[in-house]
């Protein structure tokens, strides 16, 4: 164990004397955005977006990427291999602080969405109306069966012949559902209840409440409701039987997730769910990502005059969408599996195996092995979505959209790691950065009558952070040795006085003064 140093008044130290302090952390920050690893007519827009709202590139992407997905789901999968087969759609996760434009981002690409939506809900008017004028129909050859029946014009007993009551109930008109795909904060039970009428969705919310759940929500209802976002972005089955809904059964979904959270929120849920390791699993489905906050550089500029990608990326959107989706004769999608050339499927091998060996021990993705076991799957489905967004879909992936895909995955990954040092920190690191942030805030705080402003450990016992007061706690002595061991603070015991006292390093209160 590190002794306390030790001084006297009179020998107060000399900074310049003192080694430097050294962080407690060392800084991880995001590499860039690989921007151009996305298809020209997404990268224009997410660059053309950019200029204007000033939001993180990272963030913008992903909302344009969550449309992208919106707008391929419904018609197109991806074909990895003979035997592997599964969805095209994304989940994306952005860890932002409010105030980031999220929500003003995807203004910018769910519009044409939104329009399809209003499309439908005028078809879905006239198909109620057509469906009105079929079941009157029908309950009038109905009406006349009957008669035909008492009359004694059809024998329903006759040999070999289906019963023509059974006949006409089987022909009675199916009333359509209204189709509607954006979804914001609808509850999980909701969220299925949806699908059962239109199994094709798209949850974009810059809240995350679909995933994450109320702040009252107790950890085995947030499981349940991973399991259920689990099941829809594999394209699984969901079935319920309950007395309040009935029973309900979905197969073969197709759901697009474009969230954003707040890192407390999401600290709060990893602890909810039980730390680091699960909480890490529980996104393994996910790519996300943590970008670096532009507030505070986002001076205004007045609103382009025109915004060509926007408009080329509106058009496609807007194509794709309108593409009627096939259905079976249970209403199970039937989508168009798009498979890979010779080229992309070699590229797209060579990714899955470099993503393996780096899960073995003391390898890159070790600590993030549930994510890094579904990357070759979403790299797969990156590359389908580049392919249909941008190319021609009766044709094989290529290898320029597996390439894109696979480096802009890479990136994820990244992400996922640098996320995974971070969020899995000792807990004396984070008494210990707490403790700081509170004498820094206690310093601040008091006249500077001498050059050396102290704060006395038996006031951080009664004042200090509430986690550190805690009787019979050795965790307020652990969090002060951290910090001395890394030269931030200096612990002294000055003659003629009881207790003990710190002193904040002159660099230290610096750094919080940038």
């Amino acid at each position: 164990m590190v002794k306390f140093a030790e001084f006297f008044a009179h020998d107060f130290p000399d900074e310049p004397q003192l080694p430097r302090p050294r962080p407690l952390v060392e800084d991880e920050r995001a590499q860039p955005y690989p921007v151009d690893a996305l298809p020209s007519v997404i990268r224009d827009v997410v660059e053309e977006v950019a200029g204007y709202v000033k939001a993180p590139t990272a963030l913008i992407a992903a909302s344009a990427l969550s449309a992208v997905s919106t707008a391929v789901q419904s018609c197109f999968s991806v074909q990895r291999d003979a035997a592997l087969t599964g969805p095209a759609t994304l989940y994306l996760l952005t860890v932002a602080e409010s105030g980031e434009r999220k929500s003003t981002v995807d203004r910018f690409f769910t519009a044409p969405i939104r329009e399809w939506e209003a499309e439908q809900k005028r078809s879905h008017r006239e198909r109620v109306a057509q469906y009105n004028a079929d079941l009157e129909d029908w309950e009038r050859r109905g009406e006349d069966l009957q008669r035909n029946i008492a009359g004694g014009f059809i024998d329903v007993h006759a040999a070999g012949n289906l019963d023509p009551r059974v006949t006409h109930q089987l022909e009675k008109p199916r009333q359509s559902a209204r189709r509607r795909m954006l979804r914001g904060d609808d509850t999980p039970e909701a969220l299925a209840m949806a699908l059962a009428d239109y199994p094709v969705a798209s949850v974009i919310s810059a809240e995350a409440g679909t995933i994450f759940g109320s702040h009252g929500m107790n950890a085995e209802a947030v499981m349940r409701n991973l399991a259920q976002a689990n099941v829809m972005w594999d394209g699984g089955v969901i079935q319920r039987d309950r007395v309040s809904t009935g029973e309900l059964q979905v197969e073969g979904m197709r759901v697009t997730m474009g969230l954003q959270v707040q890192p407390a929120v999401l600290d709060a849920f990893v602890q909810k769910t039980g730390g680091l390791a699960k909480g890490i699993g529980y996104f393994a489905r996910f790519l996300f990502c943590h970008p670096e906050s532009t507030q505070g550089g986002r001076y205004y500029d007045e609103p382009p005059a025109d915004r060509p990608a926007q408009r080329t990326f509106d058009h496609q959107m807007t194509t794709l969408l309108a593409a009627e989706p096939v259905f079976d004769e249970h209403d199970r999608l039937v989508p168009h599996f798009v498979g890979f050339d010779a080229a992309a499927q070699q590229a797209w091998i060579r990714f899955h195996d470099e993503v393996e060996e780096k899960q073995g021990p003391e390898q890159e993705y070790a600590n993030i092995r549930d994510v890094a076991s579904k990357a070759a799957d979403n790299a797969a489905r990156l590359a389908c979505c580049f392919h249909v967004f941008s190319g021609d879909p009766s044709m094989s992936i290529g290898l320029v959209s597996m390439v894109g895909a696979c480096r802009l995955m890479r990136w994820y990954l990244d992400e996922a790691v640098r996320f995974a040092h971070s969020a899995g920190a000792a807990p004396e690191l984070a008494d210990a950065q707490l403790l700081e942030e509170w004498l820094v805030a206690r310093v601040r705080a008091q006249p500077k009558q001498s050059a050396a402003v102290l704060v006395a450990v038996n006031e951080v016992r009664k004042k200090g952070p509430n986690r550190l007061r805690q009787a019979h706690s050795r965790r307020l002595d652990d969090a002060l040795e951290l910090l001395s061991d890394h030269h931030r603070v200096l612990v002294l015991r000055r003659a003629g006085r009881k207790g003990r006292d710190i002193y904040v390093r002159a660099e230290v209160l610096a750094e919080y003064s940038r």
